[in-house]
Protein backbone atom coordinates (compact mmCIF):
# COMPACT_ATOMS: atom_id res chain seq x y z
CA UNK A 1 0.00 0.00 0.00
CA UNK A 2 1.62 2.87 -1.11
CA UNK A 3 1.75 6.64 1.09
CA UNK A 4 -1.21 8.21 -0.54
CA UNK A 5 -3.44 5.39 -0.14
CA UNK A 6 -2.79 4.69 3.61
CA UNK A 7 -3.37 8.23 4.08
CA UNK A 8 -6.73 7.88 2.23
CA UNK A 9 -7.45 4.77 4.43
CA UNK A 10 -6.71 6.49 7.83
CA UNK A 11 -8.37 9.71 6.77
CA UNK A 12 -11.48 7.97 6.42
CA UNK A 13 -10.70 6.17 10.15
CA UNK A 14 -10.63 8.50 12.00
CA UNK A 15 -12.65 11.33 9.48
CA UNK A 16 -15.39 8.53 10.71
CA UNK A 17 -14.69 7.51 13.52
CA UNK A 18 -14.57 11.60 14.69
CA UNK A 19 -17.72 12.28 13.52
CA UNK A 20 -20.01 8.87 15.02
CA UNK A 21 -18.09 10.08 18.43
CA UNK A 22 -18.79 13.73 18.09
CA UNK A 23 -22.62 13.34 17.17
CA UNK A 24 -23.03 11.03 20.18
CA UNK A 25 -21.85 12.53 22.48
CA UNK A 26 -24.15 15.80 21.39
CA UNK A 27 -27.05 13.64 21.34
CA UNK A 28 -25.92 12.05 25.15
CA UNK A 29 -25.00 15.53 26.52
CA UNK A 30 -25.96 18.47 23.89
CA UNK A 31 -24.95 20.57 21.28
CA UNK A 32 -22.08 22.47 23.64
CA UNK A 33 -19.81 19.35 24.70
CA UNK A 34 -20.44 17.35 21.01
CA UNK A 35 -19.48 20.48 19.22
CA UNK A 36 -16.46 20.92 21.05
CA UNK A 37 -15.54 17.34 20.48
CA UNK A 38 -15.72 17.50 17.01
CA UNK A 39 -13.94 20.84 16.67
CA UNK A 40 -10.84 18.87 18.72
CA UNK A 41 -8.06 18.27 15.29
CA UNK A 42 -8.55 15.59 13.80
CA UNK A 43 -8.04 15.50 9.38
CA UNK A 44 -4.73 18.05 9.80
CA UNK A 45 -3.42 15.39 12.46
CA UNK A 46 -3.61 13.00 9.51
CA UNK A 47 -2.33 15.69 6.86
CA UNK A 48 0.63 16.89 8.80
CA UNK A 49 1.70 13.39 9.54
CA UNK A 50 1.69 12.21 6.49
CA UNK A 51 3.58 15.78 5.17
CA UNK A 52 6.02 14.63 8.27
CA UNK A 53 6.17 11.24 6.92
CA UNK A 54 6.70 11.54 3.31
CA UNK A 55 8.70 14.55 3.08
CA UNK A 56 10.04 15.28 6.34
CA UNK A 57 9.69 16.72 9.65
CA UNK A 58 10.30 20.30 8.88
CA UNK A 59 8.22 20.71 5.79
CA UNK A 60 5.41 19.60 8.02
CA UNK A 61 6.24 22.15 10.30
CA UNK A 62 6.37 24.69 7.77
CA UNK A 63 2.94 23.71 6.22
CA UNK A 64 1.22 24.95 9.39
CA UNK A 65 1.54 28.12 8.33
CA UNK A 66 -1.59 29.03 6.94
CA UNK A 67 -3.25 26.50 9.03
CA UNK A 68 -4.79 29.27 11.72
CA UNK A 69 -5.70 31.33 9.04
CA UNK A 70 -7.93 28.50 7.13
CA UNK A 71 -9.27 27.65 10.43
CA UNK A 72 -10.85 30.96 10.95
CA UNK A 73 -11.83 30.90 7.05
CA UNK A 74 -14.34 27.70 8.04
CA UNK A 75 -15.89 29.82 10.68
CA UNK A 76 -17.84 31.49 7.71
CA UNK A 77 -19.10 28.40 6.67
CA UNK A 78 -20.66 27.94 9.69
CA UNK A 79 -22.18 31.46 10.20
CA UNK A 80 -23.35 31.45 6.73
CA UNK A 81 -24.93 28.47 7.30
CA UNK A 82 -26.48 29.24 10.39
CA UNK A 83 -27.31 32.57 9.05
CA UNK A 84 -30.19 30.87 6.25
CA UNK A 85 -31.08 27.89 7.72
CA UNK A 86 -34.60 29.28 8.12
CA UNK A 87 -34.98 29.45 4.08
CA UNK A 88 -34.24 25.78 4.47
CA UNK A 89 -31.16 23.25 4.24
CA UNK A 90 -31.39 23.44 0.12
CA UNK A 91 -30.26 26.97 0.14
CA UNK A 92 -27.94 27.42 3.58
CA UNK A 93 -25.74 24.81 2.79
CA UNK A 94 -24.96 25.39 -1.14
CA UNK A 95 -24.86 29.43 -0.33
CA UNK A 96 -22.63 27.84 3.16
CA UNK A 97 -20.28 26.00 0.75
CA UNK A 98 -20.05 29.24 -1.88
CA UNK A 99 -19.32 31.51 0.90
CA UNK A 100 -16.62 29.32 2.31
CA UNK A 101 -14.97 29.03 -1.25
CA UNK A 102 -14.83 32.94 -2.08
CA UNK A 103 -12.75 33.29 1.43
CA UNK A 104 -11.04 30.17 0.95
CA UNK A 105 -9.97 31.65 -2.60
CA UNK A 106 -8.97 34.93 -1.18
CA UNK A 107 -6.97 33.56 1.41
CA UNK A 108 -5.28 31.37 -1.19
CA UNK A 109 -4.88 33.86 -3.57
CA UNK A 110 -3.34 36.39 -0.73
CA UNK A 111 -0.89 33.79 -0.16
CA UNK A 112 -0.40 34.27 2.86
CA UNK A 113 3.26 34.11 4.02
CA UNK A 114 4.16 34.45 7.49
CA UNK A 115 2.50 32.59 10.44
CA UNK A 116 2.14 35.82 12.55
CA UNK A 117 -0.42 37.25 9.58
CA UNK A 118 -2.10 33.74 9.36
CA UNK A 119 -2.54 34.11 13.26
CA UNK A 120 -4.03 37.62 12.52
CA UNK A 121 -6.08 36.62 10.34
CA UNK A 122 -7.41 33.81 12.21
CA UNK A 123 -8.32 36.27 14.66
CA UNK A 124 -10.08 38.39 13.09
CA UNK A 125 -12.31 36.12 10.91
CA UNK A 126 -12.67 34.06 14.49
CA UNK A 127 -14.01 36.73 16.79
CA UNK A 128 -15.94 38.08 13.73
CA UNK A 129 -17.20 34.77 13.39
CA UNK A 130 -18.41 34.37 17.41
CA UNK A 131 -19.96 37.72 17.25
CA UNK A 132 -22.54 37.10 14.73
CA UNK A 133 -23.06 33.70 16.14
CA UNK A 134 -23.37 34.39 19.58
CA UNK A 135 -24.78 38.02 19.52
CA UNK A 136 -26.73 39.02 16.26
CA UNK A 137 -27.60 35.22 15.40
CA UNK A 138 -28.77 34.39 19.26
CA UNK A 139 -28.35 30.86 18.92
CA UNK A 140 -29.55 28.93 21.84
CA UNK A 141 -27.94 25.60 22.31
CA UNK A 142 -29.68 22.31 22.64
CA UNK A 143 -29.84 19.91 25.59
CA UNK A 144 -29.55 16.03 24.57
CA UNK A 145 -31.76 14.38 21.97
CA UNK A 146 -32.58 10.45 22.97
CA UNK A 147 -31.47 8.36 20.20
CA UNK A 148 -31.41 4.85 19.36
CA UNK A 149 -28.40 3.91 17.82
CA UNK A 150 -28.58 0.46 15.44
CA UNK A 151 -25.32 -0.56 13.53
CA UNK A 152 -26.85 1.03 10.16
CA UNK A 153 -26.89 4.47 11.57
CA UNK A 154 -23.28 4.11 13.11
CA UNK A 155 -22.30 3.06 9.41
CA UNK A 156 -23.97 5.78 7.67
CA UNK A 157 -22.43 8.29 9.95
CA UNK A 158 -19.16 6.90 10.11
CA UNK A 159 -19.27 6.68 6.04
CA UNK A 160 -20.28 10.27 5.11
CA UNK A 161 -17.52 11.76 7.63
CA UNK A 162 -14.82 9.54 6.49
CA UNK A 163 -16.23 10.02 2.88
CA UNK A 164 -15.81 13.72 2.72
CA UNK A 165 -12.70 13.83 4.46
CA UNK A 166 -10.99 10.74 1.66
CA UNK A 167 -12.91 13.50 -0.75
CA UNK A 168 -11.05 16.24 0.20
CA UNK A 169 -7.72 15.09 0.74
CA UNK A 170 -8.44 13.35 -3.26
CA UNK A 171 -9.55 16.63 -4.54
CA UNK A 172 -6.33 18.41 -3.18
CA UNK A 173 -4.39 15.83 -4.36
CA UNK A 174 -5.01 15.23 -7.76
CA UNK A 175 -6.17 19.25 -8.74
CA UNK A 176 -3.77 22.26 -9.47
CA UNK A 177 -2.55 24.53 -7.27
CA UNK A 178 -5.09 26.47 -6.69
CA UNK A 179 -7.69 23.76 -6.43
CA UNK A 180 -5.68 21.86 -4.38
CA UNK A 181 -4.98 24.58 -1.73
CA UNK A 182 -8.74 25.15 -1.53
CA UNK A 183 -9.41 21.57 -0.68
CA UNK A 184 -6.19 21.55 1.96
CA UNK A 185 -8.43 23.71 3.96
CA UNK A 186 -11.84 22.18 3.79
CA UNK A 187 -13.97 22.17 6.33
CA UNK A 188 -14.65 18.53 6.37
CA UNK A 189 -15.73 16.93 9.71
CA UNK A 190 -17.71 20.66 10.25
CA UNK A 191 -19.66 19.69 6.93
CA UNK A 192 -20.36 15.83 8.15
CA UNK A 193 -21.87 16.66 11.55
CA UNK A 194 -23.65 19.45 10.05
CA UNK A 195 -25.49 17.24 7.20
CA UNK A 196 -26.11 14.67 9.60
CA UNK A 197 -27.45 16.58 13.24
CA UNK A 198 -29.64 18.08 10.37
CA UNK A 199 -31.16 15.00 9.34
CA UNK A 200 -31.17 13.09 12.45
CA UNK A 201 -32.79 15.96 14.60
CA UNK A 202 -33.67 18.80 12.48
CA UNK A 203 -32.15 22.46 11.40
CA UNK A 204 -32.14 24.17 14.93
CA UNK A 205 -30.09 21.23 16.67
CA UNK A 206 -27.99 21.24 13.49
CA UNK A 207 -27.55 25.25 13.99
CA UNK A 208 -26.57 25.03 17.92
CA UNK A 209 -24.22 22.49 17.13
CA UNK A 210 -21.98 24.55 14.44
CA UNK A 211 -22.19 27.55 17.01
CA UNK A 212 -20.22 25.21 19.49
CA UNK A 213 -18.23 23.84 16.79
CA UNK A 214 -17.09 26.98 15.32
CA UNK A 215 -16.29 28.29 18.89
CA UNK A 216 -14.20 25.44 19.26
CA UNK A 217 -12.82 24.11 16.24
CA UNK A 218 -10.81 26.97 15.05
CA UNK A 219 -9.00 27.81 17.97
CA UNK A 220 -7.90 23.87 18.98
CA UNK A 221 -6.59 23.55 14.96
CA UNK A 222 -4.69 26.87 15.13
CA UNK A 223 -2.79 25.30 18.86
CA UNK A 224 -2.55 22.07 17.32
CA UNK A 225 -0.51 23.82 14.24
CA UNK A 226 1.08 25.61 16.55
CA UNK A 227 2.35 23.05 18.38
CA UNK A 228 3.03 20.98 15.68
CA UNK A 229 5.37 23.97 13.97
CA UNK A 230 7.86 23.21 17.19
CA UNK A 231 7.63 20.11 17.99
CA UNK A 232 7.75 18.52 14.27
CA UNK A 233 11.65 19.40 13.79
CA UNK A 234 12.52 18.75 17.35
CA UNK A 235 10.78 15.59 18.16
CA UNK A 236 9.76 13.67 15.42
CA UNK A 237 6.12 12.95 13.92
CA UNK A 238 5.22 10.72 16.44
CA UNK A 239 6.14 12.28 19.80
CA UNK A 240 5.77 15.86 17.89
CA UNK A 241 1.92 14.73 16.58
CA UNK A 242 1.31 13.05 20.44
CA UNK A 243 2.64 16.13 22.57
CA UNK A 244 0.71 18.60 19.71
CA UNK A 245 -2.67 16.70 20.11
CA UNK A 246 -2.42 16.77 24.00
CA UNK A 247 -2.07 20.66 23.95
CA UNK A 248 -4.71 21.20 21.71
CA UNK A 249 -7.24 18.70 24.31
CA UNK A 250 -6.03 21.66 26.94
CA UNK A 251 -7.49 24.13 24.58
CA UNK A 252 -10.65 22.03 23.97
CA UNK A 253 -10.84 21.98 27.64
CA UNK A 254 -10.21 25.59 27.70
CA UNK A 255 -12.73 26.75 25.22
CA UNK A 256 -15.19 24.21 26.80
CA UNK A 257 -15.22 25.68 29.69
CA UNK A 258 -15.64 29.05 28.41
CA UNK A 259 -18.82 27.91 26.38
CA UNK A 260 -20.50 25.81 28.92
CA UNK A 261 -20.27 29.31 31.53
CA UNK A 262 -20.28 32.20 28.87
CA UNK A 263 -22.54 31.33 25.90
CA UNK A 264 -26.01 30.77 25.71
Amino acid sequence: MDSFTLKLALGFLVGGAWVITATIIAERAGTKAGGVIAGLPSAVVVTLFFIGWTQSPQAAADATTLIPASAGVAGFFNVAYAALYPKGFRIALPVALAVWFLFALGLVLTAVETHAASLVTFTLFYLTSVYILEKRLSIPSKGRRPTRYTFGLLLFRGCLGGGIVVFAVTMARISGPLVGGLFSVFPTIMLSTMIINHLTHGPEFATAFVKAITFSGPVNSAVYGLAVRYTYPDLGIVQGSLIAFAISLVSGCIVYSWVRRRTS
